[in-house]
């Protein structure tokens, strides 16, 4: 990945963005009224397809509403983990013991599921990045099909 030089603004963002291959859409929607502006950013590489949607709710409170589709509301944080899951009993209580005994300290966490025991995602904001191994302990939890972690 390449890092830029200088900050990214109102005014370059589409310069940039076009520079690096992303395809970008504007669209306004006058009738939404809960939140002044959002983005949906979508990837698609070698290790799979993911995509989040956030927005702005008045002049400065970012929330991420959705993750791969399935709608949440989260602030982002500097360091989240996030799992895809089947939604049944004792799994965030599994992760939840798994992080807290390795001193994994979780400041807040949020579930977004479609359908009552399908599947399911689930982002936990952390205070310090994972320590190494502990992205695969938590893969083997029973139930869990993906996680991965997100630094910003």
């Amino acid at each position: 990945s390449q890092a830029l030089r200088e900050r990214v603004n109102y005014v370059n963002a589409s310069i940039e963005a076009q520079e690096r291959g992303i395809h970008v859409v504007e669209t306004r929607d006058a009738s939404i009224r809960d939140y002044s502006g959002s983005l949906h950013l979508s990837a698609k590489g070698s290790l799979g397809e993911h995509s989040v949607t956030g927005a702005l709710f008045g002049d400065s409170e970012i929330r991420v509403t959705s993750v791969d589709e399935f709608p949440i509301n989260v602030p982002p944080n500097r360091y989240m983990l996030f799992t895809l899951h089947r939604d049944m009993p004792g799994i965030i209580g599994k992760i939840g013991s798994l992080l807290g005994s390795f001193n994994v300290n979780i400041a807040s966490m949020q579930v977004g599921r479609k359908i009552v025991r399908g599947d399911a995602v689930m982002v936990l904001s952390i205070d310090d990045p994972l320590p190494e191994g502990i992205l695969e302990e938590v893969k083997k939890v029973p139930g869990i099909r993906d996680a991965y972690t997100v630094a910003l």
